[in-house]
């Protein structure tokens, strides 16, 4: 009996493996198959009849406004915005311009940054995945993993937004977008000294203020009462009440996170049914699969990467 169940165990293991090497393959993929060509009629409001002169007229209104100065200017780099903002040209220029600026502002999170460095993160930052549109791409980030004396702040920063540049190469996570979750188990005072008002800033710009990315949600957990008074205190740098609608905070209440998460999304530590992936094992893989292409976006954008 024993050895059955030991047997059991072991196919289990290996299906879940296989899956998750499925999985990490597609993180490179930029097909568009038919179910996201659905999805992205009914989530960015997409018309694949229109979408070449959309994205032309997009690329017109950027060198006519001169305001900002894309990284690129290729279809492919422009239909992210239009998705993220479901086609409306207006505020997919302005996410654009956001975008420009946040990265002229902040040049030190990307600029000659060795992409597959940041593995020195380790888990502070999880994925899951398991992407469904209603949840999209759940993406972690685990607070208290992170040691102040060892790593700095813009650390935490580099590592969110390389979690999304890499993420959105992908037109299936452009269309689904993504949920973030904040897990503040274990943070203290020596954490919090960290949360500077420049910082506070750049993470919420990185949340979906200046991303080309559908942001769901925010769900903050293991949260204490004075902590989620310190969230409040950052409103008033954010530039606009949008993002603070989709922020929801849970307490250690998983069953109100329930009602938002389905469990089927989430890790098993959060009543869920998932493995998650670490920031760390995700790079190791993205680097093992990597293309000539994945390694010209990174280098366009401005990050370091293998020669």
């Amino acid at each position: 009996m024993l050895f059955v169940q030991h047997k059991r165990n072991k196919l289990r293991m290996s299906s879940t493996s296989s899956f998750q090497e499925i999985a990490f393959k597609a993180e490179l993929d930029r097909h568009v198959d038919p179910e996201c060509e659905h999805q992205a009629r009914i989530l960015c409001g997409e018309d694949p009849t229109t979408r070449v002169a959309v994205v032309e007229e997009l690329r017109n209104i950027i060198y006519k406004r001169g305001e900002c100065h894309p990284p690129r200017m290729d279809d492919a780099f422009l239909l992210r915005f239009l998705r993220a903002r479901h086609f409306i040209l207006a505020r997919a220029h302005r996410l654009m311009v956001r975008y420009c600026k946040f990265r002229e502002q902040n040049l030190h999170l990307w600029r000659d940054v060795y992409w597959y460095g940041l593995t020195r993160l380790g888990n502070i930052f999880e994925g899951v995945l398991f992407d469904r549109p209603d949840v999209g791409r759940l993406i972690i980030c685990r607070l208290g993993k992170w040691d102040p004396d060892i790593l700095p702040v813009e650390d935490i920063i580099r590592g969110c937004l390389l979690f999304l540049e890499v993420g959105i190469m992908q037109p299936k996570l452009q269309v689904l977008g993504g949920t973030a979750m904040i897990d503040c188990a274990g943070i203290g005072m020596k954490h919090v000294r960290q949360l500077t008002p420049s910082i506070a800033t750049q993470a919420m710009n990185v949340m979906g203020i200046t991303f080309p990315i559908h942001q769901r949600g925010v769900h903050v957990v293991n949260c204490s009462r004075l902590f989620e008074k310190l969230f409040n205190v950052f409103k008033r740098l954010a530039p606009s009440e949008d993002i603070w609608k989709k922020v929801y905070f849970h307490g250690y209440d998983y069953d109100s996170l329930h009602r938002y998460i389905d469990p089927e999304c989430l890790p098993k530590r959060y009543g869920g049914r998932r493995e998650p992936v670490s920031l760390k094992e995700w790079l190791t893989k993205i680097k093992y699969y990597k293309n000539k292409q994945f390694d010209e976006d990174l280098r366009t954008l401005g990050y370091a990467i293998d020669e």
